[in-house]
């Protein structure tokens, strides 16, 4: 293969579609490569935003990196970039990556790695069929080749008789065209050449090279590569302390060695990131690549098992289990490795995101799809016979040499996925080898950092500067975090007008909790019938919540608050229970919001400082949320689950808020007796049995007659909120006595009476029933 170039035009040769003066095509051909060397291109060391269009009009991910390496710890599954934000970065000296989807495949060429005499590259083109492709050229002096490929393959990292290159996808990541070298300073560039292929045109990869690169995953073996992936062997690495490898080579070998073979040598930035963070060894990155590139993945040396041992003997054995989702014992049972067969390679196809299950009575086909644009991975949920005549248009060939439908072969093959059933359970104990469990852990791994921006919106704007609410909020969230299995029975709620920031800190908490977090505005999505969403949701943030004294409403949502248990019920399928683990945030600009009553012990709710907001320098939440995107997240996750809670719970010490305070009072248009009653003494009076001078002044005894008027008072309240029920003297007796009302007394001649006292203190008494001060001066 050779990328040839006329003269000093440096025209390919290769046929594409002229557009946009941004890349070029490699042509193929049998010749050596003649500009891989890493001093044949020079370009200025400036950022070139002006490429980033490329990568935008092919649909790419785009990620922050900081050199050559993702900036954020969970950028697999994070939001991608904007283009403006993109932009921003370069122009300001940073450098971005393309984060990779299941159907990019980059050809990552280093000539640095090529064996002596030897072109690799050009032989990989001529032995499996490769078409022409556009490309970058890097900063090192090598090049990013790019593919499709057919999602649900994945490749392996490398092959040993092409050294030199390696096969990217997703998981994986690569710096983007307009970024600059780290170490040469050089621009990872396009080209002007009016002969080239866009990004947005890249080919097929051939079946023959896919067939060769595939990743083979059946069953959990600890003899087989490629069981976790690079993200799961960088979780996995988190617990393992490096400084306890400095000095002890031929230990952080065999761990090099179990990363390389676990994930099949995809792992090699992960494992590179963590033995580079023992800063004696900080400037090796080279040469542990190159170590990590001499190693192949054949049968009979150290595999993945030793990585888990060593996680084991630290003690962090359960760590394991919450990454790989499997009991740790698991992963180290014997499974006859399988061959390499066609039939293996469609099994292995299918149960990479497909598996069966009994689950609310029925037998049914899991598959597992990546969120198009969240990047969370969901599950749907179809009938065997759906997947089977979806999959039977394709064939398999068997071991006998026969083809089979291919759904219906996957559906009845012993070793397809199966599971017992499904469970949603993110408790740190859970260990549910035989079923399905619905939880896939938090978004981002936790890494002490900033997100300083986000707190302080939140005390000065949203809590209003009071120390306690702002507390109460920061525990409740850490409850969330460190409890993820237990419902808050709380819900927070954020007053405020638009614009005020209400939404930033329970989108952030939705943010943690990735595909657990869901975000409604719609009351039937959380109160309706079909709920099946709610089911694996730890975080529900309900955006603009507006009741307007609804019943039916505000009974379904207390429900979810509070109840041990709750029932779903997904369409098409039977009704199932399960243990209610939402923590629920309400934010809206409505004067009321939430069915709060006198002794409400459901809800905390805060109201945003409008001035607060006002003083935020221009430009805040942008860079806002530049914090959390680069950092922040993670950092935010790592102080809550450090906060120490001790035995607190939300229950514990409700902040007692003006805000509170004037929800229950908003109740009141649901509650005639105390709607009533409140109308009363904020006018002083009722106009007839209390008089209004009278009563500012003294105790007011109502007798008889004034009983009936008042009880006829409260009646027509009630008929004015549609209410039917009809109130009699005792019930509203009852209510009298808890508002401070003496109901027992008797008037001078000895006849009982219900003795109010007077207006002042009559008002206090009713603001110690609702739980606060009420501003009876300002109506």
């Amino acid at each position: 293969m050779s990328a040839h170039h006329e003269n000093g035009n440096r025209r390919a040769k290769g046929i594409g579609a002229p557009a946009g003066a941004l890349e070029k095509t490699v042509e193929f051909e049998s010749d050596a490569v003649e500009d891989m060397a890493p001093n044949a291109l020079i370009v200025p060391s400036k950022h070139d935003p002006e490429a980033l269009d490329a990568h935008v009009e092919a649909g790419h991910e785009l990620i922050a990196v900081d050199g050559k390496k993702p900036v954020a710890s969970g950028w697999r599954t994070a939001l991608p970039l904007a283009r403006e934000q993109a932009e921003r970065r370069l122009l300001a000296g940073r450098n971005v990556g393309v984060r990779l989807r299941d159907v990019d495949l980059v050809l990552d060429v280093d000539p640095r790695n090529f064996a002596e005499n030897d072109d690799p590259l050009t032989r990989l083109v001529r032995d499996f069929d490769l078409r022409d492709a556009p490309f970058v050229v890097t900063g090192g002096g090598g090049k990013h080749l790019y593919f499709r490929k057919p999602a649900e393959v994945a490749v392996v990292n490398e092959l040993d008789a092409y050294r030199g290159v390696e096969f990217k996808s997703l998981g994986r990541q690569v710096v983007a065209a307009g970024s600059v070298h780290p170490e040469t300073g050089r621009l990872y560039a396009l080209d002007d050449d009016v002969l080239r292929m866009e990004l947005s045109e890249a080919p097929e990869a051939s079946e023959k090279l896919l067939r060769a690169i595939e990743k083979l995953s059946v069953g959990a073996s600890e003899n087989r590569s490629g069981e976790i992936t690079a993200e799961q062997l960088a979780r996995l690495l988190s617990k393992l302390d490096v400084m306890a490898y400095n000095g002890r080579h031929d230990e952080w070998l065999k761990v090099m060695m179990a990363s390389h073979h676990g994930t099949a040598g995809e792992g090699v930035d992960e494992f590179v990131a963590w033995s580079t963070s023992d800063p004696d060894y900080a400037g090796d990155e080279a040469r542990i690549r190159e170590r990590w590139n001499s190693l192949d993945t054949r049968r009979g040396g150290v595999t993945l098992k030793t990585l888990l041992r060593a996680l084991v003997d630290a003690g962090n054995g359960a760590w394991i289990e919450e990454v790989l989702r499997s009991a740790p014992e698991d992963d180290f049972d014997d499974v006859p490795e399988m061959p390499r067969s066609m039939g293996d390679l469609a099994l292995a196809r299918m149960n990479r995101n497909h598996f069966t299950v009994l689950h609310g009575g029925k037998y049914l086909v899991g598959r597992e799809s990546k969120h198009p644009t969240l990047g969370h991975v969901a599950v749907d949920w179809f009938s065997a016979g759906a997947i089977s005549a979806h999959f039977d248009s394709r064939t398999v060939e068997v071991e006998d040499g026969k083809q089979k439908a291919l759904g219906s072969w996957w559906v009845k093959h012993p070793r397809r996925r199966q599971y017992e059933g499904v469970v949603f359970d993110p408790s740190p104990k859970r260990t549910h080898t035989s079923l399905y469990n619905l939880w896939r852990g938090w978004a981002v791994e936790p890494k002490a950092g900033d997100w300083s921006l986000l707190k302080r919106l939140l005390k000065d704007v949203l809590c209003r500067g009071d120390a306690e609410s702002f507390d109460y909020v920061l525990r409740w969230a850490a409850f969330m975090v460190q409890k993820p299995d237990m419902p808050a029975e709380v819900a927070l709620v954020f007053k405020g007008s638009k614009g005020a920031g209400k939404g930033t800190f329970a989108r952030a908490l939705k943010s943690l909790a990735g595909m657990h977090g869901k975000q409604v505005a719609q009351a039937e999505h959380f109160v309706g019938r079909f709920n099946e969403h709610l089911m694996d949701c730890v975080l529900l943030f309900v955006d603009e919540g507006y009741w307007a004294g609804d019943p039916k409403a505000a009974g379904a949502l207390k429900n979810l608050i509070t109840e041990p248990v709750l029932s779903f019920e997904p369409k098409g399928r039977p009704i199932v229970s399960g243990p209610n683990m939402l923590h629920v945030v309400i934010a809206s600009n409505e004067d009321w919001i939430v069915p709060a009553s006198a002794d409400e012990r459901r809800f905390a709710v805060f109201e945003a400082d409008t001035e607060a907001r006002k003083r935020l320098p221009s430009g805040f939440f942008d860079t806002l949320n530049a914090q959390m995107a680069n950092g922040g997240l993670a950092a935010m996750l790592h102080d809550l689950q450090n906060l120490d809670l001790g035995d607190w719970h939300p229950r514990m010490a409700i902040p007692n808020t003006q805000a509170l305070i004037e929800q229950k009072v908003q109740a009141f248009r649901r509650e005639p007796l105390s709607f009533w009653w409140f109308r009363t003494l904020e006018a002083g009076g009722d106009g007839l049995t209390l008089d209004e001078d009278v009563w500012a002044v003294r105790q007011v005894d109502v007798g008889p007659n004034g009983k009936e008027e008042l009880v006829a008072e409260v009646c027509a309240v009630a008929k004015g909120m549609n209410r039917t029920a009809q109130f009699s003297k005792k019930a509203v007796a009852q209510f009298l006595k808890s508002v401070g009302v003496d109901v027992n007394a008797k008037d001078s001649r000895g006849v009982r009476v219900w003795r109010m006292p007077v207006l002042a203190e009559a008002r206090v008494a009713f603001e110690r029933h609702v739980g606060g001060a009420l501003d009876w001066d300002g109506v």
